[in-house]
């Protein structure tokens, strides 16, 4: 048993003189005086036999310590001795804004014997202490003046993504005008555009009418609807036909603005009363009953062929004033 044991002393003590006399590690800084905010390297080297394997640090993370940033990562290099040995080496650009005694830490490089050997050994470099000055102002010069910050010059690469996404925007407002009035407008086949008949305000008021009684909304519960559809009717058909901004106005206004059109007191009132139980039900929640609902209808198409009448009649009267008016006008001048 004791001889077993010294064999294995004797072989790990063979084993560790090799290593330590085939393996070589080295970190090595230029100077160990540094000044805050100026870079300075590190050059990092690994000597192993030839055939070793080397898992060289990445140094993926941008710091080397919380008092040390890797700025600058050099390429890795890789050579070989006359004595058959490999030697991987990069070097680290650092920085650091402390000042005074500062340590750089060690840093550990990985190798194995070979590629397959599940080991991996690792080597560290020494630390190195180093002595961070701040920045030397020789106070004997003269001040010198801020140098305002120098514009750069505007290049066309800078700007033609801006150019081409301005024109991307109009092109697609072109095709979003282009297409809507393509939608509004008919066209045949030899682009000409295709003008529908212009429906008579009058005309128009009696089909709504009759359209809005055949849908029996407020039978099926849509009261609100209903009269929403039946005062739009009337508003569409007073602004179409006597030039009143109604579509835009209050039951009040409108009652207002028609005054001077001189209905007769009945179709007045009939709009009047239809309208403001409309209010009533779109704005008060107010529950019409069905003799309610089916009297505004009726009251509503009174009103339009009343006032469509009243208008014909007085268009009539002023054609038939204009001529004894032109002979009123010729007697005068004469």
């Amino acid at each position: 048993m004791k001889k077993y044991v010294l064999f294995l002393m004797a072989t790990f003590a063979l084993l560790g003189g090799l290593k330590a006399q085939n393996v070589e590690v080295e970190g090595k800084v230029n100077d160990k005086n540094v000044q805050v905010g100026k870079p300075f390297t590190l050059d990092l080297s690994l000597k192993v036999p030839y055939g070793w394997f080397v898992e060289w640090n990445d140094f993926a993370i941008d710091t080397l310590s919380e008092q040390i940033d890797i700025i600058k990562r050099g390429n890795v290099e890789r050579t070989a001795d006359a004595d058959s040995n490999v030697i991987v080496k990069q070097q680290l650009t650092l920085m650091t804004f402390d000042t005074g005694q500062i340590q750089l830490p060690a840093v550990g490089l990985k190798y194995a014997p070979s590629f397959d050997d599940p080991m991996r050994l690792q080597a560290f470099t020494e630390p190195i202490d180093l002595y961070v000055t701040t920045i030397t102002v020789d106070t004997t010069l003269a001040y010198k003046p801020i140098v305002e910050p120098i514009a750069a010059p505007i290049r066309m690469k800078e700007v033609f993504p801006w150019i081409l996404a301005v024109l991307l925007l109009v092109l697609v407002g072109l095709g979003i005008w282009f297409f809507v009035k393509r939608r509004k407008t008919h066209v045949d086949a030899n682009g000409n555009v295709i003008k529908g008949p212009v429906i008579p305000p009058y005309d128009k008021a009696v089909s709504d009418l009759e359209n809005l009684r055949q849908q029996k909304l407020w039978q099926s519960g849509k009261v609100k609807e209903y009269f929403s559809s039946l005062t739009d009717i009337a508003r569409e058909y007073i602004e179409g036909q006597f030039g009143v901004n109604a579509v835009e106005m209050t039951t009040d206004d409108i009652l207002e603005e028609i005054k001077p059109l001189h209905f007769s007191t009945e179709a007045y009132n009939k709009l009047k009363d239809t309208m403001e139980v409309a209010d009533l039900v779109k704005f008060a929640k107010y529950s019409a009953t069905p003799l309610e609902s089916d009297t505004c209808l009726n009251n509503m198409t009174d009103f339009v062929n009343e006032s469509y009448a009243h208008y014909q009649d007085m268009k009539t009267k002023e054609a038939a004033a204009q001529p004894e008016n032109a002979v009123k006008e010729e007697v005068q001048n004469v």
